[in-house]
C-alpha cells in the first residue's frame, strides 16, 4: 500500500487517511479543502454534543453528524437548507442508520448542486463496536454512495491498531491512500495472497441499503411542529 499526498489526488475521490495518533493531521484539512461554497460534512464519534461553527463564520454549508451516546440539545429534524446542519445516530453499531444519515446529507446537497466534501473520523471507532467484515462491507457501500454524488471524502484510519492484512484489505476500497506527514514511511503491508484470502472471507454481497426512506424525510409541517411554529 503506497501512500501519496493530498496534492496528488484529483477530486472527487474516496481517500483512506492513515495516521497512528488521535490528533488532527495536517492532511485532514487539506483533504477537506474545496472551492468557496462547498458543502462540508463531518462525521465524528463523541459522548457529548460537538461544537459547530457559527453560521456567519462559514462560506457554504456545514453538516455535523455525531455517532454514539450523544447528549443532544433537542431532537429536531435536520433542516438541510440552513448553513449549519446537525444530525446524530445514538447507536454506533447500527451501520445502516449511520449510512442512511450520511446519504441524507448527500441527497439534499446534491439536489442543490453543492460540491460535497466528507471527513469521516473514524473507521477505528466503527471497528471498536462492529466486526471488521461488517465495517468493510459497510464502507464499500458507503464509498460507492459518495462516489455517486461526486463527493471528495476521506476516512481516518489508525494502521497501528490492526493487523497488516486488515489495513491492506481496507485500502483496496479506496481510490487513494494518504499518510500524514508524521506517519512512519513504511506502512503495514500484507501480501497479495493475504489480501485475497481476507477479501474472499469479507466480500459477500453487502446487505446495506443507504437510501433514505420516505418516512425519514421531514415535511415542512413536521419541521414547523418541532420548532413550535
Amino acid at each position: 500500500m503506497d501512500p501519496i499526498t493530498p496534492a496528488a489526488i484529483d477530486p472527487p475521490a474516496n481517500v483512506l487517511l492513515v495516521h497512528p495518533k488521535r490528533t488532527e493531521p495536517d492532511a485532514c484539512e487539506r483533504l477537506c479543502h474545496g472551492e468557496d461554497g462547498t458543502a462540508r460534512l463531518t462525521v465524528t464519534f463523541a459522548d457529548e454534543e460537538p461544537d459547530c461553527p457559527d453560521a456567519d463564520a462559514i462560506d457554504g454549508k456545514h453538516g455535523q453528524l455525531t455517532i454514539g451516546n450523544v447528549l443532544t440539545a433537542d431532537e429536531s429534524i435536520p433542516e438541510f437548507d440552513q448553513p449549519v446542519v446537525t444530525d446524530s445516530v445514538t447507536d454506533p453499531t447500527d451501520l445502516s442508520a449511520v449510512g442512511v444519515a450520511v446519504s441524507r446529507f448527500c441527497k439534499h446537497w446534491s439536489e442543490t448542486d453543492e460540491d460535497i466534501t466528507v471527513c469521516f473520523d473514524s473507521l477505528d471507532a466503527l471497528l471498536r463496536h462492529t466486526s471488521p467484515k461488517e465495517v468493510f462491507q459497510f464502507t464499500h457501500v458507503l464509498t460507492n454512495r459518495l462516489s455517486s454524488v461526486d463527493a471528495y471524502a476521506h476516512f481516518h484510519f489508525d494502521p497501528t491498531r490492526h493487523e497488516d492484512r486488515v489495513v491492506s484489505t481496507f485500502g483496496t476500497i479506496f481510490d487513494a491512500v494518504v499518510a500524514d506527514d508524521d506517519t512512519d514511511e513504511s506502512l503495514p503491508e500484507a501480501t497479495d495472497e493475504e489480501v485475497a484470502t481476507l477479501l474472499a472471507e469479507w466480500d459477500n454481497e453487502p446487505s446495506y441499503d443507504l437510501e433514505p426512506d420516505a418516512s425519514t424525510e421531514a415535511t415542512d409541517e413536521d419541521i414547523a411542529q418541532i420548532l413550535g411554529k
